[in-house]
């Protein structure tokens, strides 16, 4: 059995709080959510007890052990990771644990390995560019992208999270019931949902037979400096000092 966690900052991104609905309904996989930072404002307040009502377990770091527990009675450790925010509770995680995967909202394939008829208009003529999740916290980025204790890592980007056809008018027209009672605005870029189906696609976790998306290919990140948020990220098909890691070039 997989165990699943969703990292999330739902004080800042409604956009996650519709991920969490997204995964309470399409993964019995799905061990519960941890909430970095932990909301203080009355507005994410009422979204941790909506996320309750919904019957997902809130966490504020990474469990070591929890349910749902194996066969013999042994709880099982965290195996999956999502992460629709700073990388901060998975850097101090993996210090003293394994991980088996882990799929992010983070990260950017530009030039060359992305050539400019292909890339986004935004994107053409761009090898590097400041990502919000990584830059979060990007020391916590720097540990986990060298950690040889994550086994696979699976980043879908801004150069395709950022494409039209990610909102709930095109691709998303189905699931437009997860905005019920939110203020979500009209071609919204929906980043982290499109993170969490490609992963749950990966690893047969969402129950139902769905197809991906996007296309991917193995590359090395790369950054120009630690800058804290002005870092600029890319990728390179050469190494890096980071580890190889599967990210998402385009759509299919």
């Amino acid at each position: 059995m997989k165990n699943v966690i969703y990292i999330a900052d739902i004080d800042q991104d409604i956009d996650d709080l519709i991920t969490i609905r997204y995964m309470a309904e399409r993964s019995v996989f799905l061990k519960g959510v941890v909430l970095d930072p932990m909301p203080t404002s009355d507005v994410g307040k009422a979204r941790v007890k909506l996320i309750e009502s919904w019957g997902v377990k809130v966490f504020d770091s990474i469990p070591e052990d929890a349910e749902p527990k194996n066969p013999m009675g042994v709880a099982e450790p965290t195996e999956i990771v999502y992460c629709g925010g700073a990388l901060t509770k998975v850097a101090e995680y993996v210090k003293d644990h394994k991980l088996q995967q882990l799929v992010m909202n983070g990260g950017f394939v530009g030039e060359p390995i992305v050539p400019s008829n292909k890339a986004l208009p935004k994107f053409r003529g761009k090898s590097a560019v400041r990502t919000f999740n990584f830059n979060c916290d990007v020391a916590a980025a720097d540990a986990v992208l060298k950690s040889d204790n994550i086994e696979q890592i699976i980043l879908v980007g801004k150069n395709v999270c950022h494409d039209d056809r990610n909102t709930f008018e095109v691709i998303w027209k189905d699931e437009k019931y997860l905005t019920e009672g939110l203020p979500v605005r009209p071609g919204k870029k929906l980043h982290d949902l499109l993170a969490v189906y490609e992963g749950l696609v990966f690893y047969g976790l969402s129950g139902y037979k769905d197809n991906h998306v996007l296309v991917y290919k193995e590359v090395y990140p790369f950054n120009n400096g630690l800058k804290g948020n002005m870092t600029e990220w890319g990728s390179s098909l050469e190494p890096t000092g980071y580890k190889k890691v599967l990210a998402a070039v385009g759509w299919v």
